[in-house]
């Protein structure tokens, strides 16, 4: 790509070498929800103004691209085995439809034919949310990627902890033969965003040091500190409080500094994902109990090992008892379209209409899975006792 810095050029490269893909299919962006935003504007400009089916059991970081870039989000509910969609109602197709997400929460991900089929049989693109799933795909019978557009995160709390900003988006070439227009656009858009700003690069090289000051700050006071640090822009944090009410900030591709972070990174991803595999693993054999059962029973390397209660009261015993013990466990998401909207009408959200989610989002907890076995046997005893 012309102009381009070679840390660009050299983590698209590596994205391709571990992928099996091509560099020229990936495009960077500053966070993934500011490639998502161009990819859905250049989808309105093409296809027009339409819908967008997704899931409430989400970040509403995921739900706000939708949203500012003119479209309506639609929700489908989820299985709780997978804790993403799996079917989607017929009834939730509509002429304006103009893709479907399919999700793979924590990094679970299902077979998803069905809803792919579903997708084409309604002549809707196909977008993969890979945030939790770091250059994982749903891969059709030929080995092929099969989503028309697959995103992916580098950012706060995901897969690499070495990275705190980035995203990258995977443009399926085949989009270059069945929506030419759409496919050029969308790699104008991705092409020209700009590079942060001197003040938001100031933030991203300083927050792991000013995100470690707030860590020490008494929790009861925390929140309002980190407000009013993001307020007055010392901090760039992983939700703004505006994007709690459908709106987000202009959209950047990366710069130097990220770069660099996210290649020193991918060399550990190897070692990275053995090691959530096998806490994945020792957590299907001794977890057991009563009052909780674990979501899924696939072995697959993921972000947070989810298990849900019995009952709301039990998960938050259960979470206020494991972090007492200095453990980081994960509320994702409850509530749903986490943290939560200012206002639902905002979103076309009501939870009632996902009545699944809606239930087990407060009865489930993510455990980690990037600890050593001796740590994991720690957290099932605190769980079983």
């Amino acid at each position: 790509m012309e102009g381009e810095k070679l840390s660009n050029l050299a983590v698209r490269q590596q994205l391709a070498k571990i992928s099996g893909t091509q560099p020229d299919d990936w495009f960077l962006c500053l966070r993934q929800r500011f490639g998502l935003t161009e990819v859905y504007r250049a989808i309105k400009d093409q296809l027009g103004a339409g819908e967008i089916i997704t899931t409430p059991y989400t970040c509403i970081t995921a739900i706000n691209p939708i949203i500012v870039s003119g479209h309506k989000a639609v929700y489908a509910d989820i299985d709780p085995t997978t804790l993403s969609t799996s079917q989607i109602p017929e009834k939730l197709f509509k002429a304006k439809t103009r893709a479907i997400v399919i999700q793979h929460t924590l990094g679970i991900i299902p077979n998803h034919d069905q809803l792919i089929s579903q997708a084409k049989s309604h002549n809707a693109l196909v977008i993969e949310d890979s945030a939790h799933a770091l250059l994982r795909f749903v891969r059709d019978n030929k080995n092929e990627i099969a989503a028309d557009i697959s995103a992916h995160s580098f950012g706060v709390e995901k897969i690499l902890p070495g990275t705190k900003f980035g995203g990258a988006i995977y443009v399926n070439p085949k989009l270059k033969i069945s929506h030419p227009s759409l496919y050029e656009t969308i790699v104008k858009y991705l092409t020209t965003l700009p590079e942060p700003t001197k003040s938001l690069a100031f933030r991203i090289k300083h927050y792991r040091f000013n995100n470690a000051i707030l860590q020490r700050t008494p929790a009861n006071i925390r929140p309002t500190l980190r407000h009013i640090a993001a307020s007055l822009k010392i901090l760039e944090p992983a939700v703004q409080h505006f994007e709690q009410s459908a709106k987000q900030s202009d959209p950047y591709t990366t710069n130097e500094f990220v770069n660099q972070a996210i290649l020193a990174s991918l060399k550990t991803l190897k070692q990275n994902y053995a090691r959530r595999l096998a806490s994945v693993k020792y957590y299907q054999k001794h977890l057991d109990s009563q009052i909780f059962q674990s979501v899924t029973t696939e072995s697959q390397p993921l972000l947070a090992y989810p298990i849900t209660f019995s009952t709301p009261a039990q998960a938050n015993q259960a979470y206020d008892v494991l972090t007492s013990n200095g453990y980081f466990i994960r509320r994702w998401y409850s509530p749903l379209l986490y943290p939560g909207p200012s206002d639902n009408s905002l979103y076309n959200f009501n939870p009632s209409k996902t009545p699944i989610a809606e239930k087990i989002a407060p009865k489930t907890l993510s455990l980690p899975t990037d600890l050593p076995n001796t740590e994991l046997a720690k957290i099932v005893k605190l769980l079983q006792n």
